[in-house]
Order: C-alpha cells, then structure tokens, then sequence
C-alpha cells in the first residue's frame, strides 16, 4: 500500500453580487474608469470580423471576454466598491468560513478531526490574529488546540499552503485530515483604482479542500508539488500600505509566461508524465493573456486548459485553483484516474505547480446531517423561558447536540411535553420546573429546587421574556430580577458559558416598549460588570442580541412601529428562530458564530445576529 494524500472535500464561496461586463463598460462610458477606447476597438477588423457571427456583443465585451478570457465576477458589495460599502459588507473570514464549512461537509469530515488549518490570504479580515486562527475559531470548541497557520500570500498561496499541509501530515502521524484554503476580498483594493482592467480581473472569493492522508493500491492524490520566487516580480504587483492594488500589466504577462511553463515541467519531469499524459491543466485563473501562450510552451492544447472558474468567478487570487477543483468536484468532473497539472504565479513573484490524480473512490466518512450533532453529550444545560418561541427552539438545538436539559416554563404545558418527549427520543435527560417570574415565592422555589441538586451546569441560557404586560412591575421582573436572581444563584455551580438573550430594541427606542426595552438595558448593564468575575472564574458569558425574528415577541406590537424599527438597525429580513437558536448554542461553546457581529463590553461579548449598528467613516 501507499500513503497518498488526496482532496477528500472541497468548497467555494464568493461575493454575493454578480459583476458583469456590462457594469464595467458603463463605468467607462461615464469616465469613471479609464484605459479603454471602445470607438477604436469598434472599428478594428478583428472585432468586425467577430460581429458577423455575434451581433449582440459590444466591443468591450468582445475585448474582455474573447480576448482577456473573463465574463463574470462576483463582489461582496454592489458595483463599484466603496471604503463604505466595505465596512458593511462579507470580509474574507465570512466568506472562507462559508468555503471550509462545504470543504468540511462534502469531505464528511466534523471539524473536531481536522488536525491543522491551512489558510492563506492577501485581504485579511483583521492584521492579527491570522485568519486561520479566526476561521478555525468557528468550527471547534474553546478546548481544541490544534494548530492554525496563517500565510500571507496571494496567486500562490493555496500552493505554498499544500506543499506545507504535505510535510505536516508527513511529520505528524498521528495527524490525518487538514484544510487547505484561500480566502480573498479584491475588490477591496479598488476603491481607488481608476484603470479597467483589475476591475475586470479580480473578484471576491474563497475556496477550501480537505487534505487527507489514505492507503492506496496506487499513487493517487498529490503526486509532486514546487514552489519559487521570482525577484524580478517581487515589486511590480502587490497591494501598498494604504490597500491599493499596484500592478506592471506587461512585466507580470512576461514573467508568468515563462514561470509557468518551467515550475510545470519540473512537475510533469517529477510525475513522469508527458503533456499528452494531461487530463486537465487546472491553472491559476489570470487571463487568456498568459495562460495560452503558457499551454502552447508546455504543448497543451487549449481543450486541455480549465478555464470555467476565470469565466464565472474571475481571479480571486490563491483562490482560484481550489475554486476550479470544487467546481469540477460539484459538476462531477473529476474522473476516477484524471491527471491534472496545477501550475499558478503572480503577487511577489510566487510560482509553482502540482500534479493530481483524482481517487479511485472517494475517501470520505458518512455524510453529516447535522454538522455539531452530539458534541454536548453529557453536558448539562439550565433553560429559562424554554416554552417561548426562541427558548424552545434553542432547547431542542441543545437536545440535538447531545446535552441534558432543565427547563424552565410558565404556561405553555404542551410546550414542555413536546420539549421532554423530543429529549426522550433523542436519549438525553429533560427536567421542567414552572415559575412564573412575576411571584416571589415561584422564583425562590425554582432556585431551592435548582441549588439542592448541587450539580453542575455547563450551560445558562435566559430566553425568558415578556414584551408588555398591565401587572405593575411585571415586565421588570421578568426581564430583569428573575433572571438575574436565578443566575446569581447558580453561580457556583456554573463550569462553562452564561448567555442572556437580548433584544435589538435595546439599539434604537420605541416609544410603546419602553420599560422592556429599559429592563433589557438595565440587565446588560449588569451583566457587563460582573463579566470581569465571570471570566475570573473559568466561566464565558454572553450577551446575544437577535434581530426581528419571523415570530415572537416584536411581532405584537404595530407594524408600522415594527418597520420603521427594521429600518433604523438596518436588518434586512427576518430572522428564522430555528436558525438563531443554531447560532445561540454555538455561542455557548464556540468562540465565534458565522453571520453575527460581535465586541466586547469588559469582558462580556456582546453579539448582534441579523444586523449590525451603523459606524461613522
């Protein structure tokens, strides 16, 4: 047998806004972009020649598409870019999460057994920590400590990437899965760029694999891998301090043309394959510019390029080769016995290749149906408010993961059946305590209850709440004093995570829900000051703050209030509960959450979901 190392997933996410070449040609029309003379190309024979067969196509597009080799691109913000439009938009963090999730998923590979990550990137979320840190930090729990490495690095970062995942692999071996990724915002540098063609050329985008080490008959996966550095690149394209693209368009042309085709030989020499040997050339994505006459040095034929990702995606950088291989993967192209030739170059003068052979079969685990399933088993966690919309939701999630439930009610019996029969199924243990949290006595018989079984509590989660109410006091103390009564009380059984749930009406004011809104404040002003103690104490706490969500509590008061409201944080739709409740039990044990903001109050995070509050620039 032989160790081979094999992409057993892979996946690819980009901008959510769809650049056509027709957005670019109108930016020229209306000078706000230059280096394009759409009369001169009009007149050329070539173009004529060209329109005969394709009379709706205009002459940038005939340019852009037929010449350059690009189509489409995709931004995290609508056409042109802004430092604004930025500021509210997908970093590169949100959309490599997106690409290492479906790199993870396609593999059925749980995150706890990725032994390392792998990721490069040349449009960091943050300068520090390294976006593998960040993207590693929402998948596994605050206990896992396998290593993340960072790599700044553009067109040749998922090569450079691989070459190292290889050695770790081969120096660990005990270690058998790791993700390899590129994630990548270049729009990002072209807020200042005047010049047609980046616009063209460069996109938003993230693409992951998961590398894996198996046994087979024959050598398959990644055969051979190099990497170089080309010094007479090394200050001609790169991004400057201020994140401005700079590029030399011809001296990159010359330079990747020849890197190219020497770092693929070396590769075709090491594999022992010839040109005709190659199933598939799957280049970085750069242009028909330089990837022609770089396939016709090497003696490939232009069928024998893959260029679908430069049509569809553009070239998002070191993302480019991953996004090509998950598109394959995703289209089914990828054939038991394919030999593909990898080569890439570009920013700091970075080139290489590697040679792959597709599996005789896919390597992977049984496909995941719920990606955290079972990860709280043997846990234990304290639900207040767990009839409610949101707190049931968030008591079956947990239920789902694996944890044991006490559950607090008031008046939904039915509720809390369904809750325990849901539990029983799922073979954990449910106990349900009513209280109502307007009454004293109810409140310090829940707490006697809860603190005479002198046990551990891994989890606290307050989703109790009640929007309006005529009973004086009322909405104060259930919003507030239970609460806060209830957790002071378990304190010193507490070993894990506190999370209060509250409310985005605490950002704005409406007028009708005042004294919600002011016990909402009041309780997470608290929780701000004792945060420092928490944390002191080994414990997390959190303070997680939904948007509108589909259902619940907001929905009660007037529409017109509940729009105008929507408006003034800026959430663009409702929420689902289910899928906020997914986002709450990951707060619980996983450092960060995807499609949530987050900053800290001393110690106390406090996460906005489904919005995000409005900042000056």
């Amino acid at each position: 047998m032989i160790t081979s190392y094999i992409f057993s997933g892979m996946g690819h996410s980009a901008g959510k806004f769809q650049i056509s070449n027709e957005f670019i040609a109108d930016a020229l029309r209306k000078g706000f972009l230059r280096g394009f003379d759409e009369e001169r190309m009009a007149k050329s024979k070539n173009y004529q020649a060209y329109k005969v067969k394709h009379h709706d196509i205009g002459p940038f597009d005939y340019f852009v598409r037929e010449k350059m080799g690009f189509i489409t691109r995709w931004h995290v913000t609508p056409f042109p870019p802004t430092r604004k439009k930025l500021n509210y938009a997908e970093t590169s963090l949100e959309l490599g999460v997106k690409a290492a999730d479906m790199a993870m998923k396609d593999a059925g590979i749980t995150p706890k057994q990725i032994d390392a990550w792998f990721v490069s990137t040349v449009s960091p979320h943050q300068k520090a920590p390294g976006i593998a840190a960040a993207i590693k930090s929402h998948f596994v729990a605050f206990n896992n400590f396998k290593p993340a490495y960072t790599l700044t690095s553009g067109c040749a970062g998922f090569n450079i990437n691989l070459e190292r995942a290889i050695e770790y692999l081969k120096a660990n071996s005990e270690a058998k899965h790791v993700v390899v990724g590129h994630a990548e915002t270049m729009s990002s540098f072209l807020t200042q760029r005047v010049k047609f063609v980046p616009f063209v050329t460069f996109a938003d985008g993230a693409a992951f694999v998961v590398l894996s080490r198996t046994e087979t008959d024959t050598p398959q996966g990644v055969l051979n891998v190099n990497n170089y550095q080309d010094m007479q690149m090394v200050d001609f394209v790169g991004v400057d301090k201020n994140w401005n693209l700079y590029m030399d368009d011809s001296l990159i042309k010359d330079r990747a043309i020849k890197n190219i085709p020497e770092a693929s030989v070396e590769i075709l020499n090491k594999s022992d394959w010839k040109a005709e040997d190659v199933d598939l050339c799957v280049p970085h994505q750069t242009g028909n510019a330089i990837l022609y006459p770089a396939a016709k040095l090497l003696g490939l034929t232009p069928q024998q390029v893959y260029l679908e990702a430069q049509h569809e995606y553009g070239n998002i950088s070191g993302a480019t080769v991953p996004i090509a291989f998950s598109m394959l993967n995703k289209a089914g192209k990828l054939k038991p016995g394919m030999k593909i030739l990898s080569p890439m170059a570009g920013v700091g003068g970075n080139y290489g290749a590697f040679s792959y052979v597709v599996p005789e079969k896919k390597y992977s685990l049984e496909k995941l149906t719920r990606l955290f399933k079972g990860d709280l088993k043997e846990k234990t966690a304290l639900v207040l408010g767990a009839s409610g919309t949101l707190g049931s939701e968030i008591a079956k999630e947990l239920i789902v993961r694996g944890a044991n439930v006490i559950l607090h009610y008031n008046k939904h019996n039915q509720k809390i059946a369904e809750l325990e029969l849901f539990a029983k199924n799922n073979n954990v243990v449910a106990e349900s305590y009513q209280a109502n949290f307007n009454v004293k006595e109810q409140i310090e018989r829940i707490i006697e209850i809860l603190v005479c079984k002198d046990r551990e509590i891994n989890f606290f989660v307050n989703a109790a709440g009640v929007l309006m109410s005529r009973k004086k006091g009322k909405v104060l103390n259930v919003n507030h004093y239970a609460p806060l009564k209830i957790f002071k009380s378990i304190i010193p059984y507490l070993k894990g995570t506190a999370l209060f749930v509250g409310a985005a009406a605490e950002d704005v004011n409406v007028p009708e829900i005042h004294n919600f809104i002011s016990a909402k404040r009041s309780l997470h002003g608290t929780m701000a000051s004792m945060s420092g103690e928490i944390l002191k104490a080994g414990n997390y706490l959190v303070w997680y703050i939904p948007g509108v969500l589909s259902e619940g509590m907001l929905r009660n008061i007037d529409p017109k209030a509940l729009y105008q409201f929507t408006v003034e944080i800026g959430q663009e739709k409702p929420l689902l509960a289910n899928e906020t409740a997914f986002r709450i039990v990951n707060s619980l044990y996983i450092p960060k959450v995807e499609g949530t903001h987050h900053n800290y109050e001393n110690a106390l995070v406090v996460r906005r979901d489904g919005y995000q509050l409005e900042v000056d620039i």
